[in-house]
């Protein structure tokens, strides 16, 4: 997972999986929050109050920031395999996802 962000010993991460789709993972200490979008919500974890407040006022300023615009850097998405690649539609299509 790429890091956004470090503020305050927080460390702010974004994963994009079949699971959760689009969210991001604020880490501090040994707490971590699982943040979703579309509501934007603790999906899991536990932190200090003041973590979990300052974390979703950072998802929610960067979602509307970069994420209604979409202008994610797809050098910022976590990479996948060959393997993993093998679904997609055409050559050029999956090795728009790979990294070499």
């Amino acid at each position: 997972m790429p890091v956004l962000a470090k503020a305050n010993g927080i460390v702010m991460r974004m994963l994009i999986d079949q699971t959760f789709g689009t969210h991001f993972h604020a880490f501090y200490g040994d707490s971590e929050l699982v943040i979703g979008l579309n509501p934007l919500r603790v999906i899991q974890g536990e932190a200090p109050p003041w973590v979990r407040e300052w974390a979703l006022d950072w998802v929610g300023h960067y979602q509307s920031g970069s994420l209604s615009a979409r202008t994610i850097d797809l050098n910022m998405a976590t990479p996948i395999s060959r393997e993993a690649a093998g679904h997609l539609s055409s050559q050029t299509e999956a090795s728009a996802y790979l990294r070499y």
